[in-house]
């Protein structure tokens, strides 16, 4: 029900609209299936100046749903100043952003809510999903957190404002979406939250927001790489600039070093024919040296601290050997062995044999090091082995349909080799308790096999023999069969059995 003086809603969704294509609709269908009662919560939809018949189509949902509040700005071309006006428009304790074309699932206002009131959090991450992409942010979403220590607790990693946010905290700290063409704007508000200190807690319990494929972006459109990597820039030394806490400072520019590298210019560069390569590293090499202090190199593993030096260096042959490194590294899956243990659950063993560019030596100074092939090994390149770049190894379960992907309780070993490793990974799948206590949903799951080595990430999906089998086990209200897919992977289909049962083989 609605609180506060004058029946406040506990939330209100913001959500920035430009001549919205059929995914709108979908994003409007699931907040009208939000478990929060319509007084509880408000739709502000910001209209940036449609030229089309988007006024009509908004004012008839306001007509239709007491609870909407429709607000028309001239054209602004991008989303910040519509979710600047949606914040001062805004009547709830509570203000959500949503683009156009996501979607939220039925229970995420409740749920980030509940999280709020309980923590007096400023901010609630709620756990992200995405349709065709990796999941967004995974090693946030391992546990709960009540309220997280910003700079050791990985919420720096999510930069992105698809978040619950305290409206009192925004206002009082004067914290505003960049208004124009800007790019990243989102990373540049998030710079502010974090310089404020804000008390954050994670809800990696429940999925809370969807991302889809965004067929018209209004902050799209290709962006001339200098200028892409000046906001990149900005935003990265938005705490600092505020007057933030270095630890908090440092672990924003850890985690947005690490991610620059999910960039066309980094992922792609070798693909990019020669003057375009040769733009990128003086572009690259100038946001390096701006915003990429040496002295937190030491927390980037070596694959990252080759590139970072060589930048540094202004030494392309070195660029490019640590492209290749990062480039040529490959992971082999070996098939599973999975079978259901005595106690209902599947127990699924995978080997992945990774292999990279180079060769493991022992280092004269204690511990180890990684030759990589076009780079010296005299000391001009930072190669060693750090903590950073040791082996990890996980299993994931993931559900076609919705992209809700969850942890498995997991244990590996690693093998060390001169070339790579070999990865052993076993995790006990248990569909009836589910993911943090609760049974997976029905559906088809998937199960990836997440691994780590030298600080190449690997994700690939578990495969089993063929003609391996497993029947179907009835437990927790609910039937799981794990099959062989025609790509020789394996899955679970889960199906609800109304009334339960006890398991049975």
């Amino acid at each position: 029900m609605a609180d506060g003086v004058g029946g406040q809603p506990r939330v209100s969704v913001v959500v920035p609209v430009h001549e919205p294509s059929v995914g709108f609709d979908d994003l409007c269908r699931s907040l009208w299936d939000q478990t929060l009662p319509d007084d509880a919560y408000e739709v502000v939809l910001v209209d940036d100046g449609s030229a089309d018949d988007t006024p009509q189509r908004l004012a008839a949902i306001a007509r239709a749903h007491e609870h909407v509040r429709v607000h028309r700005i001239p054209a602004s071309g991008w989303p910040g100043r519509p979710r600047n006006v949606g914040v001062e428009r805004a009547r709830g304790r509570y203000v959500f952003f949503a683009d156009q074309d996501d979607y939220l699932f039925p229970e995420a206002l409740e749920r980030m809510c509940a999280v709020a009131d309980a923590n007096l959090s400023d901010v609630v991450m709620g756990k992200v999903v995405q349709l065709g992409a990796a999941t967004p942010y995974w090693p946030l979403w391992q546990r709960d957190v009540a309220r997280a220590d910003l700079a050791r607790d990985g919420v720096t990693l999510s930069r992105t404002v698809h978040k619950l946010f305290r409206r009192d905290f925004l206002l009082a700290h004067g914290i505003r979406f960049p208004e124009g063409k800007v790019r990243l704007e989102d990373y540049h508000v998030m710079g502010q939250v974090f310089a404020a200190s804000p008390t954050v807690s994670v809800l990696a319990s429940s999925p809370c927001y969807r991302w889809l494929k965004h067929a018209a972006n209004s902050s799209g459109g290709s962006t001339p790489a200098a200028a892409y990597w000046d906001y990149y820039a900005e935003a990265m030394g938005m705490v600092d600039a505020l007057g933030g806490p270095v630890a908090v400072s440092d672990a924003v520019k850890v985690a947005a070093t690490a991610q620059a590298f999910t960039r066309s210019a980094f992922a792609r560069w070798l693909e990019h024919p020669p003057e375009q390569q040769q733009a990128e590293l003086a572009v690259l090499a100038s946001w390096v040296d701006d915003v990429v202090p040496e002295r937190l190199d030491d927390r980037q593993p070596v694959v990252r601290r080759a590139h970072l030096a060589a930048l540094r260096r202004r030494d392309p042959a070195a660029f490019v050997a640590a492209q290749r490194l990062r480039a040529d590294a490959s992971a082999t899956h070996v098939p599973a062995l999975a079978a259901w243990t005595a106690d209902g659950r599947l127990e699924v063993t995978c080997r992945l044999r990774a292999v990279l560019p180079g060769e493991r030596r022992d280092d004269p100074l204690g511990g180890e090091r990684w030759l990589v092939p076009g780079l010296p090994d005299d000391g001009t390149y930072d190669l060693r082995l750090l903590d950073v770049d040791r082996a990890t190894a996980a299993l994931s379960v993931r559900e076609r349909g919705s992209g809700v992907e969850w942890p498995v309780e997991s244990r590996f070993t690693v093998t060390p080799e001169p070339s790579g490793g070999e990865l052993v990974v076993t995790g006990l799948l248990d569909p009836a308790a589910g993911a943090f206590g609760r049974p997976w949903a029905p559906g088809v799951w998937d199960l990836n096999v997440r691994a780590s080595l030298l600080g190449r990430q690997f994700l690939r999906r578990a495969t089993v023999s063929e003609g391996w089998g497993a029947p179907s086990l009835r437990a927790g209200g609910q039937v799981a069969s794990p099959y062989r897919t025609q790509a020789g992977t394996l899955a679970i289909r889960t199906t609800a059995v109304p009334g339960g049962g006890a398991a049975d083989g």
